[in-house]
């Protein structure tokens, strides 16, 4: 039996669908990200807020879903940017590798690329921030990590443990035993039925190309039935 997973904005919704630029094409728009910015944002951007919530869920009755991790390549629909769809790949990992800002909300213009957040409860004020590397909740596609640049199936990113959370069909709250990678049944209350991730784009202050930007955000994953 094949399992499928659902990404979505909310806990419970449908599957992602913001319509992007090319022909028919539908998936993530994270908007549009200014030089010394991030996107999305909302507000100030002091303020740290804004971010493109992520909410993966599985339909497995019988097993978890293992391995569960992201990693990124050229866009598979009918490309819609500036150059094309492996001109983009390559830019945006080069920008992730680029990378070498200190703070959460480029505030000194030196953070690039596309950034992954990996605990679904964490604060505004600490969403983000370079810190969260060290521990594995945070990470940046291009940017290598102990032999994982999130470039390829298999250097993609796992699932942080923290992303790990249980949607109890009217409020999201903590799985009791979460595991790195694995996304439990939906009643499944100790592994947790949701992983719940952000992501955000950044460009140092420095930028100098500009024009839409396209990528497959690939989320791989085993399962048994």
């Amino acid at each position: 039996m094949t399992v499928l997973l659902t990404i979505s904005k909310t806990a419970s919704g449908s599957a992602v669908s913001d319509t992007l630029s090319g022909t028919g094409n539908t998936g993530l728009d994270l908007g549009q990200c200014a030089n010394g910015g991030y996107s999305p944002i909302s507000g100030a951007q002091a303020d740290n807020a804004g971010a493109a919530d992520l909410y993966i869920r599985s339909d497995a009755t019988v097993d978890p879903v293992t391995d569960c991790g992201f990693y990124l390549k050229a866009f598979s629909g009918n490309y819609g940017g500036a150059v094309t769809a492996s001109d983009d790949l390559t830019y945006l990992l080069g920008l992730g590798a680029a990378d070498t800002g200190a703070t959460k909300n480029n505030i000194d213009g030196l953070s690039s690329g596309l950034h992954l957040e990996m605990s679904w409860n964490v604060s505004q004020a600490n969403q983000f921030l370079p810190g969260r590397e060290a521990t594995g909740q945070k990470r940046i596609f291009g940017k290598t990590y102990s032999g994982l640049d999130g470039s390829a199936p298999e250097k993609a990113f796992p699932v942080h443990v923290d992303a790990m959370s249980f949607w109890n069909g009217s409020a999201e709250v903590d799985a009791t035993s979460p595991v790195t990678g694995k996304i439990g049944k939906a009643v499944d209350t100790v592994l947790g039925n949701r992983a719940h991730v952000k992501l955000r784009a950044y460009l140092k202050q420095a930028a100098t190309e500009g024009g839409v930007a396209q990528v497959d955000l690939v989320t791989i994953y085993s399962f048994t039935a």
